[in-house]
This record gives structure tokens, C-alpha cells and sequence, in this order.
């Protein structure tokens, strides 16, 4: 499956394949900075995905310059576990990925927005055209149809939903002192769906303390900065860490720093809920009896159980995705016969034209009517001689080898149609 500047590709990693590269959750500026490179390097059309969880450039063209810009940008000490898709299989990722079906809460909603930001940062950047933009809104809208026509848009279950149902099963929310750390997306997702548990409070911390009351004061809870997180979390219940940091922000000495303000009694233990991508808590940092920690590793055993459940509707949207990559196809594959289509409708009119010339001066004279009649019958005749030859032409537009006898059978090559001939009477 190819356009005019080469074939769709994507080149990805994931955060399951780089634990210890953390997330990808990249601000817009540095996504913008990514795409004009992108087109520097020789890329035609290019689209950068960056979620907490995935990392992924689509384009047309190399693959390889993609890989490896993605290894340069990211700098990282070891090399990337990289992804490739070509073709259909890139297509198929990506209906995929907008369909919630490659999310680890399998159905979140937020993907969906993720993938329209990716293609509106990459039309202002001036990095889509023919090809990436009809297949990104084709995306887009797939993934609003599965969501409407399947459970997964009636039940659906974001990371932050899968986070707040853990610690209602483990130890409640009604009640509690609820801490949110960060005030982005998770965050705000977060404080939604703890509303409703009527927490005893709900603080939240921010770099800055308008974003934190923008978030906190709607739902009825307080707000800080990031200076309070350490006596905010001797206070609280549950936290919620949701920063995005290039690096854990609670270590060994903090943990501990926390523990002893607290008392250590671990009979009222401190949950922390590490949503950070890179992890916003020290994972190799021993925590002391009086803190425990869940973080991503245990949401995705959720999301495998809510997997589970949801069987029927995965497999309604897998086959959503199914129809949707073979609609794409066939559209590529007519796109790809409209030159020798046209081609092929000019000959024919050009033969019509030469016939009909040397029809008229046999015919002496005629009324208007009697000329516009034997004109519509020529065009009539014409049209249905070339039906079956077009849908043939249509149906081998995936066989080159078809096309190209094709081509020579109707004498299509690029030179003009010659006009020295004609019928002989």
C-alpha cells in the first residue's frame, strides 16, 4: 500500500517493550520540533503519536530514517525495542490503536483524543497530506464507531478509571484523605472518577497553584504545589501520583521521610498509586512497612481481567478494524488504477471523436436533433464496451503484472492517442 512519495509506514516502541525507558508523554512543542525534522530528513508526510504509554512515528517513505530519528531524539543509553508496520499491517495499528484495542485499559477513551491531537499538531506542522490525513480521520472516526457500537464505548475504562476501581476493591475511597499529585490529564481524570467515593478530602498538587485550584476547587477539594508533597503525603490515605517527570520524585530518603511523619504504623498504611510514566515513585526503592505502592504492572493485570470480560465486544471491534483496513485497501487500489483509468476513457473518446468525423460527411445533412441522437448513441456505445473492461481493471489493481498487460492489450502508454487512423467505410 503506497502513494506517490512511498509506502505508509509506522515505527513505534511501547512501554511494556522499554520499562526502563518510562513514558513518552511528550509536550506539543517538542512533538512540533520532532515534525519539522521528520520533514527535513526526507520525509513527505509524518505523524508523531506520544501518549504516556506509546511512542510512535506513522509517514510515507524510509522507515529507517523514522527508527532512526526515534534512537537520536530519545537518546537513551541502550538501544530501543522498536516496532515496524508497513503497508496494511501499519494501517491495521492504527485503526487498532484508535479503536482502544493496543491500550492497556483496553476501550480508553483518552487514545482517541491522543490520535486527533497527532494529526492536528502534524497539519499545522504542515507534515499530512493525501495519504496520512484521510487515513488519520479515517482513524478517528473508526474509533468513534466501535466506541458507539460496541460495549467498549458503553463500559469504557481509562488508566485513571482502572487506578480508582483497584483501590476502591483494595481498601475504599468513601472516607478517605485522597491526594491527587499532578494536574494533566490523568490527574484531572483521576479527581473525576474519586467524585463520586464522597473522600473525606481531596487535595491536589501542581507546579503551579492555579493549575492545582483550576482542578481542585470544582470538585469541592484543595489545592498546593509540589513544595507540599512531602507533609501532603504524611497526611493522606491514598495518593495518586500522576506527574510527568523524567524521573521519580519519591526515593528511599523521601519514602522514609514520609513514613517517620506519619509514625509508621502499618496498620494505617499510605497507598501510593504510581501513575507516572517514567514512574513517579523510586521502583527499586525498599518501602517501608507503612507505604505500599501500586503502579502500572499491577493496572495491567486489571486491564488483562477487563479484557477478559469484555470478549464479545473485542472481537466486534477486531472485526470493525478488519473491514476497515479492506474498505482502505480498495480504495488505495482504485486510487492506484485512476491514471489508467483516465488513460483508458480518453482513448475511448478519442476513438469516438474519429469515428464520429468520418461518420459526418456520409451522413449529409442533418437536423440538431437527429446529430445530438447519434452523439448520445457513440457515447452510449462507448460507455458500455468500456463496463466490463473497468471493473476487470479495478479487480487487478493490486497484480502489476495484470495492469501492465492490461496496459499493452489497450494500448495505454503515456504517448497520445495518434489520430492518423480511422474506420474505413
Amino acid at each position: 500500500m503506497s502513494g506517490p512519495g512511498g509506502e505508509i509506514f509506522g515505527v513505534g516502541t511501547h512501554r511494556r517493550a522499554n520499562v526502563s525507558a518510562g513514558g513518552f508523554g511528550f509536550p506539543p512543542e517538542q512533538v512540533r520540533a520532532w515534525l519539522s525534522a521528520l520533514r527535513a530528513g526526507g520525509l513527505p508526510e509524518a505523524v508523531v503519536l506520544s501518549t504516556c504509554e506509546r511512542l510512535e512515528i506513522y509517514g510515507v517513505g524510509a522507515a529507517d530514517v523514522a527508527a532512526a530519528f526515534l534512537q537520536q531524539a530519545l537518546g537513551m543509553g541502550s538501544p530501543l525495542a522498536l516496532t515496524r508496520w508497513t503497508g496494511s499491517t501499519a494501517v491495521r495499528h492504527l485503526f487498532r490503536v484508535a479503536a482502544g484495542l493496543d491500550s492497556t485499559a483496553v476501550g480508553e477513551p483518552e487514545i482517541l483524543g491522543q490520535v486527533r491531537e497527532a494529526l492536528t499538531l502534524a497539519r499545522e506542522a504542515g507534515t499530512v497530506g493525501a495519504i496520512l490525513g484521510p487515513l488519520f480521520d479515517r482513524a478517528i472516526a473508526l474509533g468513534r464507531e466501535v466506541r458507539s457500537r460496541t460495549d467498549l464505548g458503553r463500559f469504557p475504562s481509562s488508566l485513571a478509571a482502572l487506578a480508582v476501581q483497584e483501590i476502591r476493591e483494595r481498601v475504599g475511597l468513601a472516607g478517605k484523605r485522597i491526594l491527587v499529585v499532578g494536574a494533566g490529564t490523568m490527574g484531572s481524570a483521576v479527581v473525576r472518577a474519586v467524585g463520586r467515593d464522597r473522600p473525606l478530602r481531596l487535595r491536589v498538587l501542581s507546579r503551579t497553584l492555579e493549575r492545582a485550584r483550576q482542578l481542585a476547587e470544582p470538585a469541592g477539594g484543595e489545592a498546593g504545589t509540589l513544595t507540599d508533597l512531602i507533609s501532603s503525603l504524611m497526611e493522606a490515605d491514598v495518593a495518586f501520583m500522576a506527574l510527568a517527570v523524567p524521573q521519580p520524585i519519591l526515593s528511599r530518603p523521601e519514602l522514609r521521610a514520609v513514613a517517620h511523619g506519619r509514625g509508621a504504623a502499618p496498620a494505617d498504611p499510605l497507598w501510593l498509586v504510581d501513575l507516572g510514566a517514567p514512574p513517579n515513585v523510586d521502583p527499586q526503592a525498599e518501602l517501608p512497612p507503612s507505604i505500599h505502592r501500586i503502579g502500572l504492572e499491577d493496572l495491567q493485570a486489571r486491564g488483562n481481567a477487563r479484557r477478559q470480560r469484555l470478549e464479545a465486544a473485542i472481537a466486534q471491534a477486531e472485526a470493525m478494524v478488519e473491514a476497515a483496513v479492506r474498505e482502505w485497501e480498495a480504495a488505495q487500489r482504485s486510487r492506484a488504477v485512476g491514471p489508467l483509468i483516465a488513460r483508458l476513457e480518453r482513448r475511448a473518446e478519442a476513438i469516438r471523436q474519429q469515428e464520429l468525423a468520418w461518420l459526418w460527411p456520409k451522413l449529409g445533412e442533418l437536423t440538431p436533433a437527429q446529430r445530438a441522437r447519434i452523439e448520445q448513441f457513440a457515447h452510449r456505445l462507448v460507455r458500455k464496451l468500456l463496463h466490463a473492461p473497468l471493473i476487470g481493471l479495478k479487480q487487478a489493481a493490486g497484480d502489476p503484472q495484470a495492469l501492465a498487460l492490461f496496459q499493452a492489450l489497450w494500448q495505454l502508454e503515456d504517448d497520445p492517442f495518434s489520430s492518423d487512423g480511422g474506420a474505413s467505410p
